[in-house]
């Protein structure tokens, strides 16, 4: 992956076609992390219902909501998602 930062500090990414793995072929992922760097519209510190709280707050109030999930339907009524381990 080859990134780049143009004068107003956007910064784009392309794939190396050098690359002997994946020929300069990028995941939508890979491809969309340009998008992903500025800060405008980036959550930077925690919020609970839309009022800014310290970390410890934050933290205690989603395993608190996580935990009432839990009790009300079960430990099958969660999940975790993430993306591929190939991408």
């Amino acid at each position: 992956m080859l990134a780049s930062v143009d004068d107003a500090g956007q910064v784009s990414v392309r794939g190396d076609d050098q690359h002997p793995a994946n020929l300069g072929r990028l995941c939508v992922k890979g491809a969309a992390l340009g998008e992903t760097t500025g800060l405008a519209g980036r959550l930077l510190t925690p919020e609970v219902d839309g009022q800014q709280v310290a970390w410890p707050q934050a933290l205690a109030e989603t395993a608190a909501r996580l935990r009432q999930i839990i009790d009300q339907h079960g430990p099958a009524s969660g999940g975790l998602l993430r993306p591929p381990a190939s991408c």
